[in-house]
């Protein structure tokens, strides 16, 4: 189910803030595309990517009509060019019609400051970090108030720094991201697109290992095995269970601490994966 287009027995609005912060999938959609039915956890109408240069002021029509189904999110050009402009013009005309928005090519925490300042209050940003520059700067960005999630836009990242897709290449930017959005409060970020179908279960599984929890998607089919991938499994959820259940009173000594922290939130996540 995405958060932009829900059923009648979709959750309310006063637990969205909680579904930003948990959702696993983000599929990434023209908003030209004739279906916009996913089972995603939030569906993005793409208006940079997802739109050639000839075509934007369409998909832009496109999303304010989709939105008067349901409240939409966007995926928003860089923050000062033309296009990202428009893009903001829309948000504020959807108003209370706009979920949230992905920021692509966010350069640093004054981007997020001018989106934030350009949109109704509170609305969700995702900032997308896809070039060195940005990555240096994510701990500011994750750190502004406005932030809810960083991404990465591993595409864009690799062209501006030649790393080749290779996992090992990738963990070190990887890993700052996480870092910056554990010191920031704010929920782990979403990884690039999962890949291939046959590899988005274990795209998703190597991604949670480094602390990830979310990924964006292209495709539909690639869904079930990213959501597999970043919830916890069964026999983790039972095996931390039974080591709070024999710990009651706390840990054995400090040392144990971090382990029981750790199995309390498997467990809480996994419930509030299940509620969603």
């Amino acid at each position: 189910m995405s958060l932009a287009h829900t059923s009648a027995g979709a959750a309310s609005a006063a637990s969205a803030p909680a579904r930003v912060e948990l959702a696993r999938t983000w599929m990434l959609r023209s908003p030209l595309a004739g279906d916009l039915e996913t089972d995603a956890d939030v569906l993005v109408l793409d208006l940079e990517d997802g739109l050639p240069a000839a075509r934007k002021a369409e998909g832009r029509d496109r999303a304010r009509r989709a939105a008067a189904e349901a409240p939409v999110w966007l995926r928003i050009s860089a923050a000062g060019t033309r296009d990202g402009q428009a893009d903001l013009a829309l948000g504020r005309e959807l108003d209370a019609r706009l979920a949230g928005v992905v920021l692509a090519m966010c350069a640093g925490p004054a981007d997020v400051a001018h989106v934030a300042a350009s949109l109704p209050a509170g609305t969700p940003i995702v900032a997308m970090v896809e070039s060195a520059a940005a990555l240096l700067e994510a701990p500011a960005i994750a750190a502004h108030p406005a932030t809810r999630r960083l991404a990465f836009g591993t595409g864009d990242f690799r062209r501006d720094t030649g790393m080749s897709a290779e996992r090992i290449a990738l963990s070190w930017p990887r890993a700052q991201l996480v870092v910056a959005s554990a010191a920031a409060g704010i929920a782990g970020p979403i990884d690039g697109p999962c890949g291939p179908i046959d590899q988005a279960h274990d795209a998703a599984r190597h991604a949670a290992a480094m602390g990830f929890t979310g990924t964006l998607a292209l495709q539909d089919a690639a869904i079930p095995g990213a959501h597999a991938g970043f919830t916890p499994a069964p026999v983790e959820v039972e095996a931390a269970r039974s080591l709070l259940s024999t710990t009651p009173d706390g840990p054995v000594d400090g040392s144990y601490a971090p382990t029981l922290a750790r199995a309390r939130a498997l467990v809480a996540r996994a419930e509030a994966l299940a509620a969603l």
